[in-house]
């Protein structure tokens, strides 16, 4: 009787999806593609940059992705046979620094202080809205094409109202958009930006602003890493900037893809880096996806329904 050969191991195919993607990451490299993969990343700004890259690798035309349940709560099924996407599913856990073991996760305030945690991470699927049925989005919060820009500097303006940021608008001289200085906090503009300029500009410096390592050498006081690392910055400003405008529809390619190639120049463990830093400073700015209101929605109408007293059943 013959027997079945078991399927590939985690590791296996950890291993084979990180293989697949440093062959894309090399393609984009040798072609220069670097706008269209941001353009693509913002589909996918809710999941981590290393997530985000899974999927583009594995699922280049995926356009909107979920966890099998999150598709039964928006009311659509994934279809029987469907392979689903692999991503890194985190999994927290404690270990009790006195005897380095682990332990159950704590209860009480107290335990949580006196707890190591540490996070170890599984395999997940998502599937592509293409591979389900069902209900149709609800098309939340993403304007039209035509809007875009309208609507990428309300929400920008909006944002930078809520953090405190002060924007100026200043005559400044040809060529210099604008500059964020952290010190006050203050982004200024150019007077004579156009209103496409405007909304690149802003998300370009609310990305210098929001930029990891940028935060970092604040903290310690290192005022010259923009110096020592300026075409880093650069990338990461611009390609955020790219990502941000197009989760509003508003395409930068034109604008950026020359931009953003210039200072990566075709180094593959740059943009690999450089994608991660991308990835945390879009989703600080961005709004929540159109999923994620969907499934607020949902969960605050169960909620509703769980707060409302029960009836007994009376019998005619």
């Amino acid at each position: 009787m013959s027997r079945s050969r078991p399927g590939p191991s985690v590791d296996e195919r950890r291993a084979a999806v990180q293989q697949l993607l440093e062959t894309e990451i090399r393609r984009i490299i040798d072609s220069g593609e670097y706008a269209a993969w941001f353009t693509k990343m913002a589909s996918f700004h809710r999941y981590s940059p290393t997530n985000a890259a899974w999927i583009l690798a594995q699922a280049p035309r995926a356009t909107k992705v979920a966890s099998y349940r999150t598709w039964k709560q928006l009311d659509r099924q994934v279809r029987k046979g469907e392979t689903g996407i692999m991503v890194l599913h985190p999994k927290p856990f404690w270990v009790d620094p006195a005897t380095g073991q682990r332990v159950r996760p704590p209860r009480t305030a107290a335990e949580r202080a006196r707890l190591d945690k540490h996070t170890s991470f599984g395999i997940g699927h998502v599937f592509d809205v293409s591979a389900t049925d069902g209900e149709p989005l609800p098309e939340l919060g993403r304007p039209a094409p035509t809007d875009a820009p309208r609507a990428l500097i309300d929400h920008l303006d909006s944002w930078c109202t809520a953090q405190g940021i002060t924007v100026e608008t200043r005559d400044l001289p040809d060529g210099l958009y604008g500059y964020y200085d952290r010190g006050p906090d203050r982004i200024v503009l150019a007077a004579a930006n156009s209103t496409g300029e405007r909304s690149a500009t802003l998300a370009h410096e609310l990305a210098h602003r929001q930029d990891p390592e940028l935060i970092r050498a604040e903290v310690v006081g290192d005022r010259r890493y923009y110096a020592h690392n300026r075409p880093d910055c650069e990338a990461v400003a611009e390609a955020a900037a790219h990502v941000i405008s197009a989760r509003f529809g508003l395409d930068l390619t034109a604008h950026s893809a020359g931009y953003i190639a210039s200072w990566i120049r075709g180094d593959v463990d740059r943009f690999t880096a450089l994608h991660q830093r991308v990835g945390q400073v879009s989703r600080t700015v961005l709004p929540p996806d159109r999923i994620d209101l969907a499934l607020n929605t949902a969960a605050s109408h169960v909620a509703e329904q769980t707060r409302q007293p029960r009836t007994a059943a009376v019998s005619r």
